[in-house]
């Protein structure tokens, strides 16, 4: 929304021009002419007998359905035809509350404003800013000789409500409920009082395409108004949007950041290029305690000591995630994760670790957890989804569990690969430990020392004691190297030797160390072309492969994307300590019929982004992420795609799930009902046009029931 060309390119003049304005096309100030006097008549007359006549009204080409339908609600709502409807005042406490919630809106719009009242000081017109419930938060008078009086007459003032509730059929009344610019002229207002009044207004959306306000222009006859108005209405609309938007971004980012970091229950340390500490939480001063000191422009290496990983990172701007154990001041420490601060243009800033007590990840929390425990994370019982693919890959997952060999998990990112490993650890080797290794988040120079442990001293930057790897430390557990796709070639015979022969090495020793574990590797990637290219040796991959578990994408099981739902909804709302929100119909739309590429990760992902984006505990379609939003706009044919595939065949026990088409057409059916089969106002609630509406309608045959 920059200007008229771009709005006309959205919306059809007809809908938002005033026909007052499109049919005449009126440019001078000059004194009516006879036939918009006439058409002014019939405008009133058309009103007049539609509200007060029984019976079915030929529609007239001079006046909007979207007017017309205004009239019907304004006069539904019992408001005066031929009297004031006054907008409500706000108290004073009350309206305060609504200017500090509106702060952001109004830092962006002031500004434009200030600079529009300089030059409409001597012209007969009223600069309107309301939010969207139509509480005005900024009324200014340009000549307020001339208008005073009669906005004195209007009671049109700072923290008076106005909408098509309060007062009726109003032009920034309709931009509010429509969300599309509007312009009112005259008699197309709902009260008499206001025929000589007309107004072009703009809606104002946030960062997050909800609708914050509008921005209108108010003159005391059609005279005044001409479609230049209703473009520069826009244009002021869509400069105080950009500005609003780009500083609302700036606020909820640097909130986000500052409760992200203060809230962690972890150690956050932030360093700069040459590892120096920039940035440190609360947890991080609990941990590290200096109380002569601050830990801010101190180097890292006061804290944890010559660590490689992070030096590696801040080199080639790769994350690492590991268990890198130290001491400080009696305590053992982890340092879980270093994660590179990556500029725009690729080029790495600085990092971010994540440091814990050793007791938050202490082998004994993972020894209680065992498929016998009701509260297990990680036991098949706890693994979502009832669709048949899923309850086959689960009973075969159960078989293999049973076994000690190693497992090789198939799957695209996000499936729940390791949910599965974890799954098949606890029941096949519950009173071990289970230890993780991804073998794309290491460096390569890293990976050897990570997996096989080294000896004191066996290179620059070693601990002088040595180190354990993990390995070692699944002894009697189980390992898991997730994207085993990715490991070096050169340590595969290492890795396969390990497995054939039970003992280990480590790196700058001279003697074998007996380990006892069971391997679950996981991968995307398909391992036998790999195989085929000389990427993955052929000896290893026929080791691995000996049972293998491929998990349905959640395409492959659509049927359990409600469940799913349900738990991260509840999930989440717990988290928060909030009400569980609901999903609005066309929300569930949106995401039946989405393809989910990032899976149930993406899943859980888009239901935590949706609930923090809504608002009043309902979850709608402008709440869900823009590329599901956007995937949902594309029309495709439906009505042989399934939303659940499963069938009665395929589960017996189950009742057989609705296609797509039939989960479309309730919803529709259901939101036609609660609008009163109002076109306009159901389809903002679908998140389709009124076009669209009417085929989905026709296609389905849900017409109204006379």
């Amino acid at each position: 929304m920059g200007s008229l060309e771009g709005v006309i390119f959205l919306y059809s003049l007809s809908n938002i021009l005033s026909p007052m304005i499109f049919q005449t096309n009126r440019t001078s100030l000059q004194n009516l002419t006879t036939n918009e006097l006439e058409l002014l008549e019939r405008i009133r007359n058309y009103k007049i007998d539609i509200l007060t006549k029984p019976g079915p009204h030929p529609y007239g080409d001079f006046v909007r359905p979207e007017v017309v339908e205004s009239w019907q609600r304004s006069y539904n709502n019992r408001l005066k035809i031929f009297d004031y409807n006054y907008g409500p005042l706000l108290t004073e406490t009350v309206f305060s509350e609504v200017l500090r919630e509106k702060n952001i809106l109004l830092k962006a719009a002031d500004p434009y404003i200030r600079q529009m009242e300089s030059i409409l000081t001597n012209m007969e017109s009223i600069i309107l800013l309301s939010d969207e419930n139509g509480v005005m938060l900024r009324v200014i008078v340009g000549s307020k000789e001339k208008l005073a009086e009669q906005n004195e007459r209007f009671k049109l003032e700072p923290g008076s409500v106005w909408t098509e509730r309060t007062v009726g059929t109003c032009a920034h009344g309709l931009s509010l409920i429509l969300g599309t610019p509007m312009q009112i002229c005259g008699p197309e207002h709902y009260c008499e009082k206001y025929e000589d009044i007309s107004c072009s207004s703009a809606p104002i959306y946030d960062a997050f395409n909800v609708l914050a306000g509008t921005l209108s222009i108010v003159t005391p006859s059609f005279q005044h108004q001409s479609s230049h108005t209703l473009a520069l209405a826009l244009n002021m609309a869509s400069a105080i949007q950009s500005l609003f938007q780009y500083q609302l971004e700036i606020e909820l980012h640097n909130e986000l950041l500052k409760v992200t970091f203060d809230v962690s229950d972890e150690g956050l340390i932030t360093l700069n290029k040459n590892g120096t500490i920039i940035k440190a939480n609360a947890k991080t001063k609990e941990l590290f305690p200096f109380p002569e000191r601050d830990l801010i422009g101190m180097p890292v290496e006061e804290i944890i000591g010559n660590s490689p990983l992070v030096k590696s990172v801040l080199e080639t701007g790769k994350a690492i995630k590991v268990d890198y154990e130290f001491k400080r001041a009696k305590q053992k420490l982890v340092l879980s994760s270093v994660k590179p601060l990556i500029s725009d243009c690729d080029i790495c800033f600085g990092c971010v670790l994540t440091i814990n007590r050793i007791k938050e990840l202490s082998k004994p929390e993972l020894v209680t957890n065992s498929i016998n425990d009701s509260e297990s994370k990680y036991s098949f019982e706890r693994i979502i989804g009832s669709s048949h693919q899923m309850a086959e890959t689960i009973k075969k997952a159960k078989k293999i569990a049973r076994l000690d060999d190693p497992v090789l998990i198939q799957g695209e990112s996000g499936t729940g690969k390791e949910l599965f490993a974890q799954a098949i650890h606890y029941t096949s080797r519950s009173q071990g430990p289970i230890i993780a290794l991804n073998c794309a988040a290491i460096p390569k120079t890293l990976i050897e020392s990570e997996l096989f442990g080294y000896e004191g001293g066996a290179f620059t930057g070693a601990e002088r004691q040595g180190r354990r790897g993990k390995i070692e430390l699944a002894n009697g557990g189980t390992l898991f190297l997730d994207e085993i796709g990715d490991m070096p070639l050169e340590l595969q015979p290492v890795l396969l030797r390990v497995l054939e022969e039970k003992q280990v090495m480590r790196v700058g020793g001279s003697q074998y160390i007996p380990v006892d574990f069971r391997l679950i590797a996981a991968t995307n990637k398909n391992l036998a072309q790999l195989v085929r290219e000389d990427k993955f040796r052929a000896d290893l991959y026929y080791r691995l492969a000996v049972y293998t578990l491929k998990i349905p994408s959640l395409r492959e099981r659509r049927s359990d994307i409600r469940e799913l739902l349900r738990y991260f909804l509840l999930e989440e709302a717990k988290k928060q300590q909030i009400r569980v929100p609901a999903l609005s119909n066309a929300a569930k739309l949106l995401l039946y019929r989405y393809d989910w590429p990032g899976n149930v990760r993406q899943l859980k992902n888009t239901v935590m982004y949706a609930i923090n984006m809504s608002t009043g505990g309902v979850i709608k379609p402008q709440d869900l992420p823009d590329m599901i939003r956007e995937a949902g706009e594309t029309e495709v044919p439906i009505a042989d795609k399934p939303v659940f595939p499963d069938s009665k065949e395929d589960k017996p026990a189950l009742e057989a799930a609705p296609s797509l088409s039939e989960v479309e057409r309730d919803v529709i059916q259901e939101v036609l009902a609660q609008k009163d089969y109002c076109i306009s106002h159901a389809a903002k609630a679908l998140g389709m046009s009124r076009s669209t509406l009417y085929k989905k309608i026709k296609e389905y045959n849900l017409y109204r029931m006379k």
